[in-house]
């Protein structure tokens, strides 16, 4: 949740600047710019009403005026905190962020128990995915404000994005004692209770703000997410068309629809849902390699390949894309190609286990015994149930017996 405008009355006597004040709080912004525009004509370097002129015309849509209003004020008054503030929301709502943090730092520079720019810095360096650095600034503001429900949902927020489920969600109950018709931290609780695996105590949270917000998309796509985990298919089909009811230009609706129909072996409907996903998102890979992921599943692998390559064309960094092309290449029997997709993403990052097993996959089946045991140890030392999967894996039958092999499960088993 973002703070808005900080306005200022000190010193102020003039009834036209006091009235502007007024209309700004009531968001009449056309009364509060005509009142400030009127004193400017007597005053014309008073920062008081630049500022209120700012807000107003912002407030108004106008927000290259606002923005030549503020650069005027700040030049005429450069240390002044709450200008500094006020651009930086501007810049933050314009997209502009790099500048909005400039501005965010010389405000609380200026102004350092100032609790709103700490809270627009947060926000600001999460949205610039720099979210520990967020999350101090919404623990300093907290300090300052113990009892605002904006900044719990904020902590909360930038924790679940963090994966500190746990901790995030004392901070939605604490905003919940404080708000307990809060829709916004009911469905944050909910993410926080899905991260900890608690899906069925998540549809609680989610429903219970659908039932007070039901016109909102998102709780709607959280509840379908947390059916699809618990296996309630077509609950969490519908909870996906009541998304699309309300937001028809959710392509993350469709995907999810199209993994579900996957599922339940309903291709075409899936091929479907892709092919609008992708008139949503033209530019996107998610379609593509959901299709992909549909005809792997229908077991016509060169169509799945097709468009694996073609997500890589798009996309030519994505090793998870180029581990699923290996895969798709080693159910064809395209061994050495296969090969090549492994070895190149071990080349980019060895932290891949997945890789280091697919690769012991295809080298097992080639019956290089000491290659495929050291890339099968590679990837157990890094996730540990990849022993178990090659017990039972078919890939390995052409080693399973031989000594090496036999002796790397019986170690790591020990270990």
């Amino acid at each position: 949740m973002s703070q808005g405008d900080y306005t200022f009355l000190e010193d102020l006597d003039d009834e036209h600047l006091a009235l502007a004040q007024i209309a700004v709080d009531r968001k009449d912004y056309s009364s509060a710019l005509e009142l400030a525009e009127d004193f400017l004509e007597e005053r014309p370097l008073s920062v008081e009403a630049l500022n209120l002129c700012a807000v107003a015309a912002s407030g108004l849509g106008d927000d290259q005026k606002a923005l030549s209003i503020y650069r005027k004020a700040i030049q005429l008054d450069p240390a002044n905190g709450a200008l500094h503030h006020n651009y930086g929301v501007l810049l933050e709502k314009l997209g502009s962020l790099s500048q909005a943090l400039e501005h965010f730092w010389k405000a609380h520079k200026l102004q350092p128990d100032f609790p709103e720019a700490f809270i627009n810095l947060g926000n600001v360096l999460d949205e610039l995915n720099r979210t520990e650095e967020a999350l101090q600034m919404y623990f300093r503001a907290l300090h300052r404000q113990p009892g605002s429900v904006d900044i719990h949902y904020n902590v909360g927020y930038a924790l679940n994005r963090l994966g500190r489920y746990l901790e995030a969600l004392s901070h939605f109950d604490i905003a919940l004692e404080l708000s307990p018709g809060d829709t916004a931290c009911m469905n944050g609780r909910g993410f926080s209770l899905a991260g900890l695996g608690k899906d069925r105590e998540a549809l609680e949270a989610y429903s219970a703000a659908i039932t007070l917000e039901p016109e909102t998309a998102i709780y709607h796509f959280n509840l379908g997410l947390s059916l699809t985990r618990l296996g309630q298919i077509e609950e969490a089909l519908a909870a996906f068309d009541r998304v699309l009811e309300l937001d028809p230009g959710s392509h993350e609706a469709r995907i999810e629809r199209a993994q579900l129909l996957t599922t339940t072996g309903r291709f075409p409907q899936a091929l479907k849902e892709l092919d609008r996903a992708a008139e949503l998102d033209p530019d996107g890979t998610d379609p593509i390699f959901y299709r992909a992921m549909v005809f792997e599943a229908m077991g016509d692998l060169e169509s799945a390949l097709e468009n694996l390559e073609e997500c890589l064309k798009r996309d030519p960094d994505s090793l998870f894309v180029l581990n699923n092309k290996g895969n798709a290449l080693m159910d064809l029997g395209r061994l050495d190609e296969a090969l090549d997709c492994f070895d190149t993403i071990l080349s980019s990052s060895d932290r891949y286990p997945l890789a280091h097993y697919n690769r012991a996959c295809v080298m097992a089946r080639q019956g290089r015994v000491a290659e495929a045991v050291a890339a099968l140890e590679a990837a157990a030392r890094q996730e540990r149930h990849f022993i178990r999967d090659a017990e039972n894996d078919p890939d390995f039958d052409p080693i399973r017996r031989k000594p090496s092999f036999v002796n790397l499960l019986d170690r790591l088993d020990r270990d």
